[in-house]
């Protein structure tokens, strides 16, 4: 429904467009540029003026009661809350892609890091260099 409206609104702003620039102002207006008397031959010699007058009144009445009615329509609900592109941004934000892994696995590498249940690993000794700085900050001395 919302989008049948807006179809007639793009109807009645073309319809306005064109009817203005038709009117013959100062410079002869774009009807001018239609073979000039035209307009005058079909309607009469004033009648041009009151029939383009009186479109471009009832159409700019259309228009803006149509602008209201998109406005009513769009705040109520009529159109979607979510456009096209939200949506897709939303589809694609939820699939995770990974990019492709450059490196390549090694099994046998990959099978020896890995620790059995039943071996326990081996508890490495700190460096030499480190036990003796800890034996200096036993003795009670100043460093």
């Amino acid at each position: 429904m919302f989008a049948f409206f807006v179809v007639i609104h793009v109807l009645i702003c073309l319809a306005l467009i064109l009817v203005v620039l038709l009117q013959s102002g100062r410079g002869g207006g774009l009807a001018g540029a239609f073979g000039g008397g035209g307009g005058q031959a079909f309607f009469g010699g004033r009648g041009a003026a009151t029939f383009l007058s009186k479109a471009t009144s009832w159409l700019a009445v259309a228009f803006m009661a149509m602008s209201i009615l998109l406005a009513i329509l769009s705040s109520r609900g009529g159109a979607p809350k979510e456009g096209l592109l939200q949506r897709r941004a939303r589809e694609q934000a939820s699939q995770v892609t990974l990019p492709p892994s450059t490196s390549t696995l090694d099994p046998s590498a990959a099978l020896d890091s890995l620790v059995l249940p039943d071996e326990t690993p081996a508890v490495q000794e700190p460096p030499a260099a480190e036990k003796k700085d800890e034996n200096k900050n036993e003795g009670g001395g100043t460093p």
